[in-house]
């Protein structure tokens, strides 16, 4: 008698990563990079997760939006990719610290793209939000300037992106991961357009410091980043050290995890508030406005998001 052995192989999808066969989601990515560092590791992240996402545009805002616009420039031209980049109003006139030349600007000094960045990213964002309605998420990882003026085109646009993941707020835990919130950077720098964001009745789902402030990347997994010599890793290393710091906190990739790695976070439906100082205030008794990331597992986020960018090859 004869055996018949059937071999049956499974793919089984990685962590973070939907079937082939399922559709990729459609994203926005809406940051202020050049400032602290945590914009290019979020953009880094993005790039190696095109299985699941449909990255239809980069936009900036915040200060010198045409500088971060050509740094995102360089750095998809590193990296090999063709995704329309949009600069947001500039509104370096706002102050000094809007106008600062950031230090990472210098990698993208006299960088001409092949493909001209365009402007108007309000108008982009409206336009792709009433494009695909309810398909779209934003990830807002900067100021919501660009947020305010796409409401000043279209009052209720906001409600037609899928969801929109912002990095933005501190609500029980500040910089320091201790219950002392401070006034978060991407809230105080525009408040009005802030407080417009929160009111706006769209799906906001928030990555404050409390699930934020907590996330590091010690000096093992820099070191095993810089010696990884890819085109994605060597941007990263190159524009970390012209940040000038030590250990950089990754804000905004965690913004990108609660969307990917739901498994990883416990969120809170709350009502949140922005008062005249900046500060996002939980008020209580009243119908929630807001979904708020309340606990992370940092250690595996951290694993997870390594592991996209030392098994990548852009």
């Amino acid at each position: 008698m004869k055996k018949i052995i059937c071999l049956i192989f499974l793919s089984l999808p990685v962590f973070g990563q939907k079937p082939s066969d399922t559709p990729k989601q459609k994203i926005i990515f809406d940051c202020d990079l050049g400032d602290d560092i945590d914009d290019a590791y979020a953009l880094g992240l993005l790039l190696t997760m095109q299985d699941r996402y449909e990255i239809l545009g980069i936009t900036t805002c915040y200060g010198r939006t045409e500088d971060r616009a050509n740094l995102a420039a360089k750095f998809l031209k590193e990296t090999h990719q063709n995704i329309p980049i949009y600069a947001g109003r500039n509104t370096s006139g706002q102050n000094k610290r809007a106008n600062w030349f950031a230090e990472q600007f210098y990698w993208s000094k006299g960088f001409n793209p092949a493909t001209p960045i365009k402007s108007n990213a309000a108008e982009f964002i409206k336009n792709q939000l009433n494009r695909y309605p309810g398909e779209v998420v934003v990830f807002s990882v900067g100021p919501v300037t660009n947020m305010s003026d796409v409401m000043d085109l279209q009052p209720n646009i906001l409600n037609k992106a899928k969801a929109i993941y912002a990095m933005f707020g501190s609500f029980r835990l500040g910089y320091d991961a201790t219950d002392k919130v401070h006034a978060e950077w991407n809230v105080v720098v525009d408040i009005p357009s802030a407080k417009k964001f929160v009111n706006s009745g769209a799906n906001i789902i928030y990555a404050g410091l409390d699930v934020t402030a907590m996330v590091k990347l010690d000096t093992n997994k820099r070191a095993k980043l810089l010696q990884r010599q890819s085109p994605l890793t060597n941007a990263l290393s190159g524009l970390y050290v012209l940040w000038g710091q030590e250990t950089p906190t990754l804000f905004d990739p965690v913004a990108i995890g609660m969307e990917a790695y739901p498994d990883l976070f416990k969120t809170e439906d709350v009502h949140i508030r922005v008062d005249d100082q900046g500060y996002t205030r939980l008020i209580p008794n009243e119908k929630p406005n807001a979904r708020i990331g309340i606990q992370i597992d940092h250690a595996a986020f951290i694993e997870r998001i390594m592991q996209k960018y030392l098994y990548q090859n852009l």
